[in-house]
């Protein structure tokens, strides 16, 4: 897996977390609601928009309607319930000859009349007319586990009817009556409504009847209120005060709207709980079937699929916009189920309840608004305790009760002091002096100071998404160039001198940046212009070139001139020698410093103990030839450390020679190796202590300059060019280590070199 993938993956999953989120919370919201769609939970709110639609809609009343009331004028002027039976009789006959179409008589003649022969007049007149129907009720058993019985009128009475129907009267949980059922099962027979009975027979041959279909129970369509359709009183009719023509062509329904004297029953059109008769009841059942605007209740496939049409809808509304957004989706879909389900209402005759879908939505909205809402408090409470050292600052505004706005507030406080650092951080980037560009993990430009444009403007245009390598590359430097895969991805990167054709010359130094996770953040690449700089290391090699090869060749020429002429005196040919050996010692020590601090060193495992006894070797003649016994001491136990075996082994020497040339003759000098601790860390350190004359505090500290001499009378380094403790001091630095003396004048000294301690891993 490359950077750029190792860098997608975490913000890759949480998208995908946030999907499986969304699914889960689809799933279980689609299973409420189609609970609660099955469900009697929200019945009574349904309940409430179905009545409010009922008293906003206003329908056509059928003229042809007309009921004879038994009201309290007719109770008046005929006397008390009930009446005799030739009083219905003479009623019915009174309408028949007046033309009605159809008489429904909603009385129940179930019992025997008082006087002998009524009953069977009644039946006659029924049977003269020919168009009565009649009431039948359902009267509960005597029992608990009896069944209910039908009543209806005595067998001498209804011989003659056009028709016998139910007048059984449904309640809805609440005690309104807002629905009626084609039939009534009974057992196992199904039992035809009063009105069903009325419209199948006196509805015309091609209108549609609705009483025939699936449909097991029906909404009432009220027209309005009892007084919508046309009212005789009872008296009235009975007495000849209505004309013929009034009666002519009509369906009459004739039965008892007199307070107290019949039922009354709640309806969602009535002001109030006991406004609507059962005549009137019965009358607005029969207008709604023969207008065809019996409302249908929705099936409960309809009503989930209308639900979770909707809800899923939000539901992808939630997935891809914003909060706000989302609010105003769920304020439309909540209208938009209502627009649509009074719609139905209106237009269909559907009754298709909004209120599940509703509380779905609005439930849906609100399990996400909050799982939402602790997501993004989860999210500032990881960013605040990522950013804790910047986000200290308290937020402008004064205090603030909610935790996620307390959150918020701290949050833009601490990204507006980022922004600060920000700011700091490019403003300091583009006053760096040398060239300098931030790269992504692709290796393309991100950023880049001034100086870097002044730099590579002229050779590519475009800086911003430009790769390094094509970026270098457009320098042409000399004898190189950087495929894409430049800058690699490691901890050290060495730097890279670049010669350009026009002699100017830079060092490109590169820095491997990774994240709080450890993960590739790209690089930082710094173009430092060693123009100068090389410029000067040329002439320090021409100055070099001329001391190792300009000034050694004369003076090694005068040395061979003065072997070969033994005319000159021995006092002169012994002063002009030793000029000639002091100028080559002058030439070879500065040389050895010079390279000492510059040169790169071949960094290698080794045995200081064996580079110490190496060093003891090479001057055992001079210390034979003084009668110097050198001593050693730990020189036999390796201790390692990482160097250069020439470099260091020319240190040692170093320190020994002086040794060798301030000790008297016939002294000793002591050279041991040892492990040591300093600061925590491991040294090695090589001790060489001799008998010579010693040096005071202030030559012990300027020891180390370059060309600093200590003469001291009789001494066998009388005439030192003082470079030899200085490549000491170089070469101990180069290494990571140093160089000690410690002496006191008359007491001999002790120069010690000490370097890390390498342990291979």
């Amino acid at each position: 897996m490359n950077a750029s993938e190792r860098l997608t993956t975490p913000a890759s999953a949480a998208p995908r977390r946030r999907l499986l989120v969304w699914l889960l919370v689809a799933i279980l919201t689609s299973l409420a609601l189609g609970a609660l769609t099955a469900s009697p939970l929200t019945t009574r709110l349904d309940n409430i928009v179905y009545d409010a639609l009922q008293r906003a809609t206003s329908r056509p009343v059928d003229p042809s309607i007309l009921v004879v009331e038994v009201d309290e004028p007719s109770l008046r002027a005929m006397g008390a319930w009930p009446w005799p039976r030739d009083v219905h009789t003479q009623m019915i006959d009174r309408l028949s000859r007046a033309g009605a179409r159809t008489i429904i008589y909603d009385v129940l003649f179930s019992q025997p009349s008082a006087v002998p022969g009524e009953d069977v007049a009644l039946g006659d007149a029924i049977t003269r007319s020919g168009r009565v129907f009649l009431p039948q009720f359902i009267e509960p058993g005597a029992g608990e586990s009896a069944l209910p019985q039908i009543v209806g009128p005595r067998p001498e009475i209804a011989r003659g009817a056009a028709g016998l129907g139910l007048v059984h009267v449904t309640f809805d949980t609440d005690g309104v009556v807002r629905r009626m059922s084609p039939f009534e099962p009974l057992g196992a027979d199904l039992h035809p409504d009063l009105m069903t009975v009325v419209h199948r027979a006196t509805h015309a041959i091609d209108a549609r009847d609705i009483t025939r279909g699936a449909e097991t129970s029906l909404l009432i369509p009220f027209a309005g209120g009892p007084d919508r359709f046309a009212r005789l009183s009872f008296a009235s009719v009975l007495a000849g005060e209505i004309p013929a023509e009034l009666l002519a062509g009509r369906t009459v329904f004739v039965g008892m709207t007199a307070p107290g004297l019949g039922p009354a029953f709640p309806t969602p059109v009535t002001p109030d709980a006991a406004s609507m008769t059962g005549v009137q009841l019965q009358a607005s059942i029969l207008n709604g079937l023969r207008s065809g605007t019996m409302i249908r209740p929705a099936g409960a496939g309809s009503r989930l699929a209308f639900g979770l049409s909707l809800l899923w809808l939000l539901l992808a509304g939630l997935l891809v916009l914003p909060p706000r957004a989302n609010l105003m989706l769920v304020l439309g879909l909540s209208a938009l189920a209502l627009i649509v389900s009074a719609g139905l209402f209106w237009q269909m005759g559907i009754w298709l309840s909004p209120v599940a879908t509703m509380l779905g939505l609005a439930t849906v909205s609100l399990v996400w608004g909050w799982g939402q809402l602790g997501r993004v408090s989860d999210l500032l409470g990881r960013e605040l305790r990522r950013l804790l050292p910047v986000a200290q600052t308290a937020p402008a505004g004064g205090f603030e009760s909610d935790l996620v706005a307390r959150q918020a507030l701290s949050l833009g406080a601490a990204i507006h002091r980022i922004e600060d650092l920000r700011r700091f951080s490019a403003d300091a980037l583009f006053s760096l002096p040398d060239a300098t560009l931030v790269l992504d993990v692709r290796r393309c430009v991100v950023a880049a100071n001034a100086a870097a444009q002044t730099l590579l403007k002229g050779y590519h245009p475009y800086l911003a998404g430009a790769s390094a390598a094509s970026l270098l590359n457009s320098l042409e430097p000399l004898g190189r160039s950087f495929d894409e895969s430049w800058p690699p991805e490691a901890e050290r990167i060495d730097a890279i001198d670049l010669h350009l054709i026009d002699g100017r010359a830079y060092q490109s130094q590169c820095v491997y940046r990774r994240d709080e996770r450890g993960e590739s953040a790209g690089w930082i690449v710094r173009l430092a212009d060693i123009t100068t700089l090389t410029a000067a290391m040329r002439q320090r090699e021409q100055a070099l070139q001329l001391l190792t090869h300009d000034m050694r060749s004369p003076q090694t020429s005068i040395l061979a001139l003065l072997a070969t002429t033994p005319d000159l005196p021995d006092e002169v040919s012994e002063r002009l020698a030793a000029c000639a050996r002091r100028t080559l010692a002058l030439a070879d020590g500065f040389v050895q410093l010079a390279r000492a601090e510059v040169t790169p060193v071949a960094m290698e495992p080794l045995d200081l103990s064996d580079v110490a006894t190496e060093a003891v070797d090479e001057l055992w003649p001079q210390c034979r030839q003084r009668r110097i016994e050198i001593e050693q001491d730990g020189c036999d136990t390796p201790q390692m450390v990482l160097g250069d075996r020439s470099v260091l082994a020319r240190a040692l020497v170093n320190l020994i020679g002086n040794a060798v040339k301030y000790s008297p003759e016939g002294s000793h000098i002591g050279v041991s190796v040892r492990a040591t601790k300093a600061d925590g860390r491991g040294f090695v350190d090589v001790a060489i202590s001799d008998q010579g004359p010693g040096l005071s505090a202030e030559e012990a500290a300027t020891a180390f300059r370059a060309f600093q001499r200590f003469d001291r009378p009789g001494s066998e380094a009388a005439g030192g060019v003082g470079l030899g403790l200085a490549f000491v001091e170089a070469a101990a630095a180069r290494h990571g280590g140093g160089v000690l003396c410690s002496s006191a004048p008359g007491a001999g000294a002790t120069f010690t070199l000490r370097l890390p301690e390498y342990r291979p891993d």
